[in-house]
C-alpha cells in the first residue's frame, strides 16, 4: 500500500532516530564485540547484523511486531499482554531483555501525546501496573495499527527502526564515519527485506539462536568500562 500525506509522516515520525525511545543509550552488546575487537570495521560489523538479522530480528522480533499489530486490530488486549510475556521467555540474557523493555515503554509513552488507539492507552496501563513488560517490538506493532497504518510498511519501518539504531551504535563505538554508516545501513536492506516472510510465522513457531549474542551481552555487565547499557 502506499502511504502517502498524514500516514505517511505519521510512520516517518516513529522510525525516525528523534523519536523519544531512548534507543540511543543500548548498544545491543555491540560495545563488548567492539571491545574485544571481533568487530572493528563496516566489514565485520555488518556480518554481525546479518547474523543477528537473521537468527533473531527475523524469527523472533518481527513475528511478534507483526503479531502484536494482528491483536490490535481484534482489539485483543489480553492476548497482547500474554505475547508480551512470551517475548520475555525469548530473550536470555538480562541486558537484552533490559533493552526491549526500555524502548518499548518509553515508545509507548512518547505514543501517549499521538492521540493513540484506547487499547494503546489500556496496555501501557498494563505496563505501569507491572503487569505486562511493554517490549519494543509488541508495543511498534500495537502503536502503528492503532494509528491506522497499513502492515507492511508498518513492520519494514520497525525494521528500519531497529537496525537505524545498530548503526548508530557502531558509527559512535567502532567508530564509523557518517558516511561508512550510511554505506551500512544500505548494504542492510536487502537483509531486511528478506526477513518480512518471517512475519506470516505463529508466536509458538518464534525462535532465536544467538549463542554468541548471549554471551556477549552477559559479559558487557562486566566491562571494565561501558558506554552504554547494552
Amino acid at each position: 500500500m502506499l502511504l502517502t500525506g498524514h500516514s505517511l509522516w505519521q510512520l516517518l515520525q516513529l522510525s525516525d532516530q528523534f523519536f523519544p525511545t531512548g534507543a540511543y543509550a543500548f548498544s545491543h552488546a555491540l560495545e563488548t564485540y567492539v571491545v574485544l575487537r571481533l568487530v572493528h570495521d563496516r566489514t565485520s560489523c555488518q556480518q554481525l547484523f546479518e547474523n543477528l538479522c537473521h537468527n533473531a530480528l527475523g524469527p523472533c522480533d518481527l513475528v511478534c511486531c507483526a503479531q502484536a499489530f494482528r491483536l490490535a486490530a481484534a482489539q485483543s488486549l489480553a492476548a497482547l499482554v500474554e505475547l508480551d510475556h512470551r517475548l520475555t521467555a525469548l530473550k536470555v540474557p538480562r541486558e537484552l531483555r533490559l533493552e526491549s523493555r526500555h524502548t518499548g515503554q518509553a515508545l509507548l509513552r512518547a505514543a501517549l501525546t499521538l492521540r493513540p488507539a484506547a487499547l494503546v492507552t489500556d496496555f501501557w496501563r498494563h505496563v505501569q501496573q507491572g503487569t505486562t513488560p511493554g517490549h519494543h517490538a509488541v508495543a511498534f506493532g500495537l502503536v502503528t495499527q492503532g494509528l491506522g497504518l497499513p502492515e507492511e510498511p508498518a513492520l519494514l519501518a520497525y525494521l528500519y527502526t531497529v537496525t537505524a539504531g545498530w548503526v548508530a551504535a557502531a558509527v559512535r563505538l567502532i567508530p564509523l564515519g557518517q558516511t561508512d554508516g550510511q554505506r551500512l545501513l544500505q548494504a542492510l536492506a536487502p537483509t531486511l527485506l528478506d526477513l518480512m516472510p518471517y512475519r506470516q510465522l505463529t508466536p509458538e513457531a518464534a525462535w532465536n539462536c544467538t549463542p554468541g549474542l548471549d554471551i556477549r551481552s552477559m559479559q558487557h555487565e562486566r566491562l571494565y568500562s561501558r558506554l552504554c547499557r547494552s
